[in-house]
C-alpha cells in the first residue's frame, strides 16, 4: 500500500512537471523558505501529537517511508549526475521526454522537490518521535536525524537565497556590475578593482599559478585560483579566469562571487551528524 502511496505521489509531481514547468525557487527566497519550514515542521508535530494513529502518520514514521524516499533520492541524484545540469534559459531551448521532465535542470523539478520533501518529511517524524520515546541512545539518534535534516534543507531551500555572480575587473577601473549564470545584471553594494595580475608557468609554458591583487570595497587581498576570500559572511570571492593570450600583461581577470547565506547552516547540520557518529562510537548501538 505505501509504494501505491509513494507511487501515486511521484506521478502526480511529474504530471504538475509537464504541464507547469519547472519549480520557480526564486519564490521560497527568504523571509519564505523560513515561514515555510516553521509551518510545515509544526504541522507535522500536531500530526504526530494528535493524531497518531492515522494512516498518513504511521505512513510518514514507517521504516519502509525511509527506505523508499531514500532509494528516490538516490535515484534523483543519478538524473543529476546523467543529464547535463543547465541554466534555466539552456535547459528550456532542450527537447524531449527528458527535457520535458526536467532532466536538465533537475534540482528545481517538481519530482526532485517531492521526493526531498518526503524524505524530509519523513526524517522530521522520525526525529519527532524518538524525541518522545528514546532515552539513552535519543540524543545519538536525534543528532545524526536532525543534522541531515538541516544539511538536506539548508542545500535545498537556502538555494533560492543563493547567488553566483561573475564579474570582469579591469586595471584602475572600479565596478559594481556582475552578471548571473543567466547573463542577467546584478549591482554589488561594494566596488571591486584590479591593481595587478602575475602568472607561473610550468617548464612546458602552461600554467601552474595566477594571483591577482583585488581591492575589495575598503580591503585589499591577493586572490589565488582554487584559494577563495570570504569577504564576509556566507560570501566568498573566486578567482576564475583571465586574458590567456596575454599571461602576465593581462589587463583584465574574472572573478566569482558566491553568496551562500545558508553556508553555516548546513555546516551545522554536517557537524551534528558528525557528533552523532562520535556519540554512536562511544555508546555502541544497543538499544534501551
Amino acid at each position: 500500500m505505501r509504494h501505491l502511496y509513494v507511487t501515486s505521489y511521484i506521478i502526480l509531481a511529474a504530471v504538475i512537471q509537464l504541464l507547469t514547468g519547472n519549480f520557480p525557487v526564486s519564490f521560497l527566497a527568504f523571509p519564505l523558505n523560513i515561514i515555510f519550514a516553521v509551518t510545515w515542521l509544526f504541522l507535522l508535530w500536531i500530526l504526530y501529537k494528535e493524531y497518531k494513529s492515522s494512516t498518513f502518520t504511521r505512513f510518514l514514521c514507517a521504516p519502509e517511508t525511509s527506505v523508499l524516499s531514500i532509494g528516490l533520492f538516490i535515484g534523483g541524484c543519478m538524473v543529476i549526475g546523467l543529464f547535463p545540469q543547465l541554466s534555466d534559459a539552456e535547459a528550456k531551448m532542450c527537447e524531449g521526454i527528458p527535457a520535458f521532465l526536467g532532466c536538465y535542470n533537475f534540482m528545481t523539478s517538481w519530482i526532485f522537490i517531492a521526493i526531498l520533501l518526503l524524505l524530509l518529511s519523513n526524517l522530521a517524524m522520525i526525529t519527532i518521535r524518538a524525541y518522545q520515546h528514546r532515552k539513552q541512545s535519543r540524543w545519538r539518534f536525534i543528532l545524526n536525524h536532525t543534522g541531515l535534516w538541516l544539511a538536506l534543507f539548508a542545500g535545498f531551500f537556502g538555494s533560492s537565497d543563493t547567488q553566483t555572480l561573475r564579474i570582469p575587473i579591469y586595471k584602475g577601473e572600479p565596478t559594481r556590475e556582475a552578471f548571473d549564470m543567466n547573463g542577467s545584471a546584478h549591482y554589488l553594494d561594494y566596488e571591486i578593482e584590479l591593481d595587478s595580475f602575475a602568472v607561473e608557468y610550468y617548464p612546458n609554458g602552461r600554467p601552474s599559478r595566477f594571483a591577482a591583487d583585488v581591492r575589495l570595497g575598503n580591503e585589499t587581498t591577493l586572490l589565488e585560483v582554487n584559494h577563495p576570500y570570504a569577504y564576509r559572511l556566507g560570501e566568498d570571492v573566486y578567482l576564475t579566469g583571465y586574458d590567456v593570450a596575454k599571461g602576465n600583461e593581462s589587463n583584465y581577470c574574472i572573478l566569482q562571487v558566491v553568496k551562500q547565506p545558508w553556508k553555516y547552516v548546513m555546516v551545522a547540520g554536517i557537524l551534528m551528524m558528525l557528533a552523532g557518529a562520535v556519540l554512536l562510537f562511544i555508546n555502541g548501538t544497543k538499544r534501551v
